[in-house]
């Protein structure tokens, strides 16, 4: 009888340790605020070949062709969605740490970690001209997120690290790219202790690192990729946090590029990581 009351004591408690456990594992890959299961979806993936085992940005070009970079050689590759090459390869400088690049126009713009921004003018025209600005960031804030503001003319730069002022929260700073300034007071906040960003219920409960950043292209709101924990956070005009989203570490190893098509397909990049480098399409429902 003894045994037979062990085992049932035994059962229990590891009856009740996998429910607790099934529940943990459910609730942290929820949409936070609405208590809803993550829909994302996968709907095509490219293996990127060697020459971007370090892929650490990419920007959509349209025909099928997205721009990339990657962290260790100033050189932008073209790659072909259609044929799963590289196309074209333009060298703008030396060697360093490159995290994000955009287009505009004609104009490619490339960001290094230590906030210098590399403008590098007709870039497909086999004749391009490279100019840098150096501004008031440095190592320390790590910056890896550069997103194109069409609508305003200018580019945002997202801390990843440290915020030279203040660690209760992490700055977006905008480079007009009519005067290549880039303004010292933070135009948006991500305050640290959002509760979208403290719920100590998940094990997302770390702050925030943006490695990107991006713009829907049909309704304005920011999408922040952390290749970190990984997670995705949409915010709106206004960078008030609306929405978190787990990401399978399966599928996203290290998320460290992240753009749009002009009709809203929505792409993420992941480095090698001891596998293969590669770009994502998504859906998120």
């Amino acid at each position: 009888m003894v045994n037979k009351i062990v085992t049932l004591i035994v059962l229990g408690v590891l009856s009740l340790a996998g429910l607790i456990l099934f529940g943990y594992n459910e609730f942290v890959t929820k949409d936070i605020l609405q208590d809803q299961p993550v829909a994302y979806e996968i709907i095509n993936e490219w293996e990127l070949p060697k020459e971007l085992d370090e892929v650490s940005g990419i920007d959509w070009l349209g025909d099928n062709k997205v721009a990339c970079i990657q962290d260790e050689d100033g050189i932008i590759f073209i790659f072909n969605l259609e044929t799963s090459k590289i196309e074209k390869s333009i060298e703008f400088a030396g060697s360093g740490d490159y995290e994000d690049i955009r287009i505009v126009g004609k104009t490619a713009y490339i960001l290094r970690s230590d906030g210098e921004i590399f403008e590098v003018q007709d870039f497909l025209s086999g004749n391009s001209k490279t100019k840098t600005y150096s501004n008031f960031l440095t190592e320390k804030q790590n910056l890896e997120s550069l997103a194109w503001d069409k609508n305003n003319k200018r580019l945002l730069l997202a801390i990843k690290d440290k915020e030279p002022k203040d660690d209760n929260y992490k700055g977006i700073y905008q480079f007009s790219l009519t005067d290549k300034e880039l303004q010292k007071k933070p135009l948006y906040r991500l305050i640290m202790e959002d509760r979208l960003l403290n719920d100590r219920n998940t094990k997302l409960n770390k702050k925030l690192q943006p490695s990107a950043l991006s713009i829907h292209p049909e309704n304005d709101n920011f999408y922040i990729l952390d290749g970190r924990a990984p997670q995705l956070i949409i915010a709106d005009r206004e960078m008030k946090l609306i929405k978190r989203y787990a990401l399978n570490k399966d599928d996203f190893a290290q998320a460290e590029g992240l753009t749009f098509s002009e009709n809203g397909r929505l792409f993420i990049s992941n480095e090698g990581k001891g596998g293969k480098a590669n770009i994502l399409e998504v859906i998120f429902k």
